[in-house]
Formats: structure tokens, C-alpha cells, sequence
């Protein structure tokens, strides 16, 4: 008759390595999106330019995933003579707190270096409207995004 084999359990050893491991690579995680985060804000401080940026689509209430849901503000704004179109997620029912209308301009802070960095301040609004029409570049984030808006 053959011998049974025993089951291998984890070890105490492997049990706490494993949990430092795991923990190690969370405390990196939270420590790269910390000063992400930080350098994004120190770049829009030191090296943005002050435009503004009009409201060109509003989807309250969008689906994120399975059980979220999001309002997505599409804006665009104008830089050497190119239209950039951005898009901002604000959480549910942002849209009707901040009382955002279409086609009305917000004064906006973008990166020099970095157009994906912005920051829209939807409490500032400018009473001017650029026509995007009157531009021959339009730059859109994708190709949805430009199925979108279009």
C-alpha cells in the first residue's frame, strides 16, 4: 500500500512573508499615487497658463462600471490657434448642484507642458463663448470621444 501524502499547509514563514509582500506593495502604491497627485497640483501651480473653457456636452448621470454612476462634462477650450477638447467627471448630480449649463465659459487652468492637466473652476463663469467652428484643428482625448460630441 502506497504512502498518503500530507497536505502542505502554508509555514508561519510563508504565512508572514506574504503579508509583507502585500503590504509592501500597497504602501508603494499609495506612496506613487501621492506624489502623482502632488506633482500634477505643483505643475498647475508653477507652470499653467489662465483660459477658459465652454461647455460644449452635458451626460448626467453616466454609467461607471456595474453600481456607479458619474455626470461627464465634455468642455473645450482654445491654444495657438487648435481647439482642445477635454472631458470632466464630476460625482452624481454634480451638474445640477453646480447649476452647469451648455454652451456657458468657466475660467480654467491647464499645464503648459501638459494639456491632459487641468483644472475647470465651474464657480468662475466667463460671460464670453469661443464658436468652435471658426477652427480647423479639433483635438479630441480618442476616437469616442470624438463619436461623442460629434
Amino acid at each position: 500500500m502506497g504512502r498518503r501524502k500530507k497536505k502542505k499547509y502554508w509555514s508561519k514563514k510563508d504565512k508572514i512573508y506574504s503579508v509583507l509582500i502585500v503590504g509592501g506593495l500597497l504602501c508603494g502604491l499609495t506612496i506613487l499615487i501621492f506624489f502623482n497627485r502632488k506633482n500634477r497640483i505643483e505643475k498647475l501651480e508653477n507652470n499653467s497658463f489662465k483660459t477658459y473653457g465652454t461647455i460644449e456636452k452635458l451626460r448626467p448621470n453616466v454609467r461607471k462600471g456595474t453600481t456607479t454612476q458619474k455626470d461627464v462634462v465634455y468642455f473645450y477650450f482654445v491654444k495657438n490657434d487648435s481647439v482642445f477638447h477635454k472631458i470632466k467627471q464630476l460625482p452624481n448630480y454634480g451638474i445640477e448642484h453646480l447649476g452647469i449649463k451648455l454652451y456657458e465659459s468657466y475660467s480654467l487652468k491647464v499645464v503648459e507642458s501638459d494639456y491632459g492637466i487641468f483644472d475647470i473652476d465651474f464657480k468662475k463663469r466667463k460671460d464670453t463663448v469661443i464658436d468652435k467652428r471658426n477652427y480647423k484643428v479639433q483635438i479630441y482625448n480618442t476616437a469616442n470621444h470624438r463619436y461623442i460630441i460629434e
